[in-house]
């Protein structure tokens, strides 16, 4: 019964995000703001623990289900500028379901114009026969802070369907504005490989939780299991 509740609640979370969701694709110097802007979206940020060329990334409850458990990669931690630039490869395939789970938040910050180097992202994804994906595998933003941001401090998007390349630049953002932004994926994947060339940009994955109603919902459904014993 508690493996069937949290499919419930996945399958909530992801008709949630699809019902909402636009595939990033073309180009733009800007990414596009939504224009109800929550912030941060409903959901968690994985935990990184570097180690012997690499690192893993894990996700506890109450992420959902699918999410819960440990990835590994290799290369530096795409964040901070304590870690450095560099390709990083990420193998999603010892999570639950083998696969980073479509409906996946994507984050990145600071991609912006503040320094004298590159500030960018560029990212491939391929799925569990090690083909490359290259149907547009990203949504358009759902979240961006601080909620006062303004499109100019967004920075350029380029989708390359022929390469399965995403390329995030900051060459576009006058400045250092310290924008975070989240597109939830819409492709299960089951490795990636991110280039940040500059170690002034921000990278990482979240993991969504369970919305307040669903909890709600769950809980009563939980109540009635009970009731019928």
């Amino acid at each position: 019964m508690g493996q069937h509740i949290a499919i419930v609640a996945a399958g909530v979370a992801a008709i949630a995000t699809v019902a909402t969701a636009q595939p990033l694709t073309g180009t733009g110097i800007h990414l596009p703001i939504p224009g109800s802007n929550p912030g941060a979206p409903n959901g968690i940020g994985n935990t990184l623990v570097s180690g012997g060329g690499g690192f893993t990334g894990t996700w506890t409850s109450p992420v959902l289900a699918p999410w819960v458990g440990t990835y590994i990669a290799d290369g530096p931690i795409p964040s901070s500028n304590l870690n450095p630039a560099g390709i990083t490869r990420y193998d999603f395939t010892p999570l639950p379901t083998g696969v980073l789970p479509s409906g996946t938040f994507f984050f990145i910050g600071d991609v912006d114009g503040g320094s004298t180097t590159t500030e960018q992202f560029i990212i491939n994804a391929f799925d569990g026969a090690g083909a490359l994906i290259t149907t547009p595998w990203l949504d358009m933003p759902i979240g961006v802070t601080p909620l006062g941001t303004s499109l100019t401090q967004m920075p350029e998007w380029i989708w390359d369907g022929g390469t399965g390349t995403y390329t995030f630049n900051g060459n576009t953002v006058v400045g250092n504005p310290s924008v975070g932004i989240w597109m939830p994926s819409n492709t299960d994947i089951a490795t990636m490989i991110l280039n940040r060339p500059s170690n002034f940009a921000n990278f990482n994955l979240w993991a969504p939780v369970p919305a307040p109603s669903t909890v709600a919902l769950l809980g009563l459904a939980g109540f009635a299991v009970r009731r019928r014993r």
